[in-house]
């Protein structure tokens, strides 16, 4: 059955998505579906034959930005469908944060190709889903400089990991905690908000709040997020309490 549903979404993007896959969340009521996406292969057709409604702000930007924005909309109807839930279009909130149907919750995520939703019945709880292209070259170097403090430096140099994963790693699950918690802080936060005090392990990673958020978000709570990868992205993933 999870096959046949996103065989039938790859057949209807016409060449736009491919590698549907679904990833196991290792949470209950909740399921991952990652894909990869063609920029040369977007038109503006394919928002019609995927049933996405185009948002009257996209109307008039580039083809990158309305492929992506239709590529994370595809993974939601997917998550969508293996939930069993009826397929709803999801909005934007004056944040640019998704606007869940009633009964769900989520988060979607996109980057250089990939991309993937965390979708969750359980309301009770925030979803924080990101995926990155690893990083190399300037992108490496940016992360090395603007998003991991010295101490993190060190701490990526060690692990199973090299260091280009690692960093690449600490970046996107900074990223996909800011998603889960944005929520209940109500306001941007740096990267150094959260810290990796250890490296990666196989399949899991731990930020700890290095400043307090909320009263209830307080310096030292620890998040452990779950992370994959391909051969070119790495994806990283959480849920949280939702108050």
């Amino acid at each position: 059955m999870t096959q046949s549903l996103l065989s039938d979404l790859q057949t209807r993007a016409q060449g736009f998505l491919s590698d549907l896959r679904t990833e196991d969340s290792g949470l209950p009521d909740t399921v991952l579906v990652t894909a990869a996406y063609r920029d040369t292969a977007f038109t503006p057709e394919l928002f019609r034959a995927l049933d996405i409604p185009l948002p009257d702000r996209l109307h008039r930007a580039v083809d990158k930005r309305r492929a992506e924005y239709l590529a994370g909309r595809a993974m939601t109807l997917a998550a969508m469908a293996l939930l069993g839930h009826a397929p709803t279009p999801v909005s934007n909130a004056a944040s640019r944060a998704p606007v869940w149907p009633a009964g769900l919750t989520g988060s979607i995520s996109h980057a250089r190709g990939r991309c993937a939703c965390l979708l969750s019945r359980n309301t009770e709880q925030t979803c924080g889903v990101d995926t990155e292209a690893m990083a190399s070259g300037r992108s490496l170097a940016a992360i090395l400089s603007e998003t991991l403090s010295p101490e993190e430096r060190e701490t990526i140099t060690k692990g199973a990991f090299p260091v280009a994963t690692n960093a690449t790693l600490a970046f996107s699950a900074k990223e996909a905690l800011f998603k889960a918690l944005y929520p209940r802080v109500n306001r941007h936060f740096g990267f150094d908000a959260a810290t990796l005090r250890s490296p990666p392990d196989a399949r899991s990673l731990t930020l700890t709040l290095a400043t307090n958020l909320t009263e209830a978000l307080g310096a030292g709570q620890s998040f452990t997020l779950r992370h994959s990868q391909t051969d070119t992205h790495v994806l990283t993933w959480l849920v949280t309490p939702a108050s």
